[in-house]
């Protein structure tokens, strides 16, 4: 949050949402998503009747792929899109809030990474040890590659004390399932990032 802007990275519980940002007296201004998987994208309808007036923010290709992956996509109605191609970045702000949003396809169609303000959300590109799968509706198990590699360019780039946020807790190497590690221990021990075949 900064100047009155509140963006929230992939809500899922909008009950939970609402009643922490009441508890400390916000507001919500805008959505963010970095893909529309059903376990980032659930809370996007209650979010939006407790808050009608959000920016709801997408890549453009974020779209449910087909009828059948219903079970897998929430539908989400943008009123904002990203649209540049895969591996590109462009500059987002709203307020003092300035982020680079990079388009990472593969996991899902659309997926997008965010970082900015000492925190990288890796969405499900990246999670503390590991990546996102590619076996569901809409993945793309080459272009999930590519996207690692995108995503480890960036992260070579950052300071190694900044967050990386991964979308789901799972094990770290201590046997801990932290909320994030610092971009310097995910570049040394994330397996997708050391993979030999990234070049």
């Amino acid at each position: 949050r900064a100047a009155g802007i509140v963006a929230i990275v992939d809500p899922f519980d909008a009950s939970e949402w609402g009643s922490s940002l009441s508890k400390e007296g916000l507001s919500p201004t805008h959505l963010l998503y970095t893909h529309t998987h059903r376990d980032h994208a659930a809370g996007y309808p209650g979010m939006l009747s407790l808050y009608p007036d959000l920016e709801v923010w997408g890549h453009v290709d974020a779209r449910v792929p087909d009828l059948l992956s219903h079970m897998v996509f929430s539908e989400v109605s943008f009123t904002n899109e990203w649209t540049q191609p895969a591996g590109e970045s462009i500059e987002w702000s709203a307020g003092g809030i300035r982020l680079t949003v990079t388009h990472t396809p593969g996991h899902a169609p659309g997926h997008v990474t965010l970082h900015g303000h000492e925190v990288f959300h890796a969405g499900d590109l990246l999670f503390t040890n590991g990546m996102g799968r590619v076996d569901l509706p809409g993945s793309d198990p080459m272009a999930q590659w590519d996207s690692i590699r995108t995503g480890r360019d960036i992260l070579r780039s950052l300071p190694g004390g900044w967050r990386m946020i991964p979308g789901h807790r799972y094990d770290w190497i201590d046997g801990s399932t932290p909320d994030w590690v610092s971009v310097a221990d995910a570049l040394e021990h994330n397996y997708a990032l050391n993979s030999s075949g990234l070049g």
